[in-house]
């Protein structure tokens, strides 16, 4: 799998409570054409592409679709295996007779148009294909989701264009023909006003759950909805469907992401309309890590069932700003990965994510990706633990490289120019290692004992100067159980500016904080890469201590931190070259 494949895929597990439903990503949209992305398909699947992935090799450019299938996280257990030795018995089966009529009134046997059968029990593909003449499936007595992809040729009245034709619940009883017409379709169309944009990314999602939890998710995508036309059914109301148009505009002025939502129902009327005023507006500022480098950012809503299949990438010189404007819905989340490299070809890179956004009304805000200090997290983005007991298994998951703000994580390595080590140890117990910076899971003695985990890393990368060595020790104590372990997470607060650098030659003030609080704290620095070290006052704040730093006149700062909750528990972290000054 590439790394962006990877990352993409983490993303999706990061983003996806423990415990939910995640979207079938095997069943790509249909009937796209997208200028600049590149189109791959199955044969036989009855879609004009099976998913969407940027155009070349370049990542971080252009509509991106999910490669992996997410179901494999399956929350939601499929049907009891047959006992050993025991046939399981062959369904009766039933024909049914498959038809697809375009919007001219004519047979949509032209070898584009095609179909896909959901059932509704299970959610699971039971057959696609393209339509011909006598398109007949098998199937068993049931109730099923059928789906069409029309295509109507151009003609003297319009362009060529695209349907998505739905029949939302069919039941199979006995033989019966099925009519998937695109003449009732109503087109769909996006208006942007008062705002210099163009379209770059498009979709239409239809999300239905089915009896077991799961989701049938029918899914059409293009660039835009203009080149082409693109047309779906209206469905009568259904509390088990939810409609989504999702489209992405890219501007001078800013990033446009918009999703509208309909509960219930594909709704008759999908001409829609949005003016600037009724956006959430995100001052966002992407910081540099000391020297100038690419960045590069895919953002993609989240769904009921999870991540959306689609998101647009977009890259960029560093450090950068710019407004990223989203339309509010408190039932539509958005998700943000970051990533930043020595140049836009990404062939080595750091990536963060961070926790999903909902904006529940028009206005301003601000954000901040790539703050330093750069630190290990123990936390995930939905403030998931990343370091759990199960018994006699302690898994651990450390995040290296994670940005200031609460439930950031980066992909933490391995990559190049990253070297270390994750450890766990307590008496009795051989060292349990990952010298590579994946998780850890490892098997630990019966009964209650403390332990001692380290992560420690050296990095020496050509988008960075920061956080060139650190390491992170927690001493803890835990017994035979089931739960998180009580790692402490420390943040930072230091305001730096877009290349993270702090006043030279003054005095500097700054917050430190942990999750969760505690009582005790102390904290020192450093100015010559950790040779000497001074103490520095910590004085309590609402969020934290406030600290302040005599910094030098030039060079980095180095930051050496500890601190004990009520139980014992400990964290001590040295952080070299925790931010520069300039």
């Amino acid at each position: 799998m590439s790394r962006a494949s990877w990352l993409g895929l983490l993303t999706a597990a990061l983003l996806v409570a423990s415990g939910a439903t995640v979207v079938d990503a095997a069943d790509g949209p249909t009937g796209g054409r997208p200028t600049g992305s590149a189109l791959l398909g199955r044969p036989g699947a009855g879609s004009a592409h099976d998913r969407l992935v940027p155009a070349g090799t370049r990542p971080f450019a252009g509509i991106r679709r999910w490669e992996a299938d997410l179901n494999t996280r399956r929350a939601v257990a499929g049907p009891p295996s047959p006992v050993a030795g025991e046939p399981e018995p062959s369904p009766q089966v039933w024909s049914v007779a498959l038809r697809a009529v375009d919007r001219a009134g004519q047979p949509a046997v032209d070898g584009q148009s095609g179909y896909a059968v959901y059932d509704l029990q299970t959610a699971r593909q039971v057959a696609f294909g393209r339509f011909a003449p006598d398109t007949v499936v098998e199937l068993p007595a049931g109730r099923y989701a059928v789906r069409a992809t029309i295509v109507t040729p151009a003609s003297a009245d319009g362009a060529e264009s695209s349907t998505m034709a739905l029949r939302p619940e069919i039941t199979v009883a006995g033989p019966v023909d099925v009519v998937l017409d695109a003449r009732p379709a109503r087109r769909v169309t996006v208006r942007l006003a008062d705002v210099d944009a163009v379209p770059v990314s498009a979709s239409v999602t239809v999300l239905q759950e089915a009896s077991n939890g799961r989701f049938v998710r029918h899914e059409f995508g293009d660039v835009n909805f203009d080149d082409r036309p693109v047309f779906v059914t209206p469905t009568a109301g259904r509390a088990d469907t939810t409609s989504y148009v999702y489209t992405v505009w890219q501007g001078a002025a800013g990033l446009y992401n918009l999703v509208h939502r309909t509960a219930g129902r594909v709704p008759d009327r999908l001409d829609l309309r949005v003016r600037r005023a009724d956006l959430a507006a995100v001052r966002t500022r992407y910081a540099a890590q000391t020297t100038e480098a690419c960045g590069g950012t895919y953002i993609g809503p989240i769904y009921r069932n999870g991540p959306a299949t689609v998101s647009f990438g977009t890259s960029f010189a560093l450090p950068t700003r710019r407004t990223e404007y989203y339309l509010p819905d408190p039932e539509v989340a958005w998700y943000t990965e970051f990533a930043q490299a020595a140049d836009c070809g990404f062939a080595e890179l750091d990536v963060q994510t961070g926790a999903p956004r909902t904006y529940h009304r028009a206005g301003a805000s601000e954000e901040i990706w790539n703050a330093a200090p750069l630190t290990p997290a123990v936390a995930g983005p939905t403030g998931e633990p990343l370091a759990t007991r199960d018994g006699d298994v302690v898994t651990a998951r450390v995040p290296l490289y994670s940005d200031t703000q609460r439930r950031r994580v980066d992909f933490g390595g391995p990559y190049v120019g990253v070297t270390g080590s994750l450890a766990l140890t307590a008496a009795d117990m051989t060292p349990c290692v990952s010298a590579t910076f994946e998780p850890l899971s490892c098997v630990v003695p019966p009964g209650t004992r403390d332990f001692r985990l380290t992560a420690s890393a050296r990095r020496d990368v050509p988008w960075s100067a920061l956080s060139t060595r650190s390491e992170t020790t927690w001493m803890f104590r835990t017994g035979t159980g089931t739960g998180r372990l009580p790692l402490i997470g420390t943040r930072y607060d230091l305001r730096l500016d877009d290349l993270n650098r702090a006043p030279a030659g003054r005095p500097f003030g700054f917050t430190v904080a942990t999750d969760p609080p505690v009582p005790a704290a102390t904290l020192s620095a450093s100015t010559d890469g950790g040779v000497t070290w001074r103490t520095v006052a910590l004085t309590p704040s609402r969020d934290g201590w406030r600290a302040l730093v005599a910094n030098p006149v030039k060079g980095g700062v180095s930051l050496r931190f500890t601190a004990t909750d009520s139980s014992g528990s400990t964290v001590t972290q040295q952080v070299n070259d925790a931010y520069l000054v300039g």
